[in-house]
């Protein structure tokens, strides 16, 4: 799964990061695509002029896709069970 990430460093100190978690893409090729496509035609122009100028960047990160736990495996965090005592 691919994600688009908006990337913006305003000084050397200070990286703002934005996950696009709404859209996901089953490539790399996808996702450049939808920002090819997308990105250009969203922007208004104080933000096309820093795409233009390399001050904010739309780059594609693939995501690790989450696991479903299995029904039947316990959970780490979950207490045990005590064993009944013996009379």
């Amino acid at each position: 799964m691919w994600v688009v990430v908006v990337i913006v460093l305003t000084s050397l100190t200070n990286a703002e990061t934005d996950v696009n978690r709404q859209s996901t893409y089953p490539t790399e090729e996808a996702c450049k695509a939808a920002v090819a496509k997308n990105v250009p035609a969203r922007l208004d122009a104080k933000h096309k002029q820093a795409v233009a100028d390399g001050f904010r960047r739309y780059v594609c990160v693939r995501a690790p896709v989450a696991e479903a736990p299995k029904a039947d495996a316990p959970k780490a965090d979950a207490p045990k069970a005590e064993q009944p005592k013996a009379k």
